[in-house]
């Protein structure tokens, strides 16, 4: 296998953020793309990250295969990305992944490959009933500004009024931030009822650091079900977190 990308930086953020779902990641290389499923150790977050063959440079393929990663040795290479590098994957003998950096020279680094197999999760089909597209950045800033305050989000959508309030509440300080198309907050906004969910904090800090790496977010929920954060990348990929709601 071999693939090549235009933009090295995006797998970097894609995959700190991944990296601190899960500890091991097994990416199903197909003919029509490279993909990664996966759920944490607490079940509470689901990743789905795929970038299909047309959005590569280029992408040698011989079979269909599975490559297992450290995540964490992952993720120390792919921060010596820089503006600029394409990033090159190459599977190598004797089991090893060859993380390639091409921009100013050509930088390699080698890692051992994990006997590894992906998890066979079910494509999710939930009722979402409130859809809201923003700047990666704006989510970013939401979950800062509140993450002081409490270890959980409430997100409430206001049918009539077209907009999200995203609240968190601690002993002593509460804080709300408004969202809508009017205060410049989204880029758009559908709703079919009113909506109130929870979610903790942490996951979402955490989801929020593949800002950096994305063109567009799609945030979706409900009421009581598990909202989808969904990135577009560069080069018609998608990453994609389902994060469990809080149990009041």
């Amino acid at each position: 296998m071999r693939l090549r990308f235009a933009d090295a930086r995006a797998w970097r953020y894609a995959m700190n953020a991944i990296g601190k779902i899960i500890d091991e990641g097994a990416y199903k290389i197909q003919e029509n793309g490279i993909r990664l499923r996966a759920i944490d150790p607490s079940r509470i977050v689901m990743v789905d990250f795929y970038i299909p063959r047309e959005g590569l440079l280029e992408y040698e393929f011989d079979k269909e295969e599975t490559i297992g990663v450290n995540m964490e040795d992952l993720t120390k290479i792919l921060r010596r990305a820089v503006k600029g590098d394409e990033l090159e994957l190459r599977t190598l003998e004797a089991g090893r992944l060859a993380v390639i950096f091409l921009g100013r020279g050509t930088r390699m680094f080698i890692i051992p490959s994990l006997e590894t197999i992906a998890e066979e999760l079910p494509e999710l089909k939930i009722p979402f009933t409130v859809k809201a597209k923003m700047l990666p950045s704006t989510f970013r800033d939401v979950v800062k500004e509140l993450e002081p305050i409490s270890d959980a989000i409430e997100f409430r959508a206001i049918k009539d009024e077209q907009k999200i309030i995203a609240k968190a509440s601690g002993d002593i300080v509460e804080a709300e931030i408004e969202l809508s198309i009017e205060n410049g907050a989204l880029i758009d906004f559908e709703a079919s009822e009113d909506a109130r969910a929870i979610y903790t904090i942490d996951y979402l800090s955490d989801i929020s650091g593949a800002s950096q790496a994305a063109e567009e977010l799609t945030f979706e929920f409900a009421t009581a079900v598990p909202c989808k954060i969904e990135y577009t990348l560069p080069q018609e990929g998608r990453l994609t977190f389902y994060v469990a709601p809080r149990v009041e």
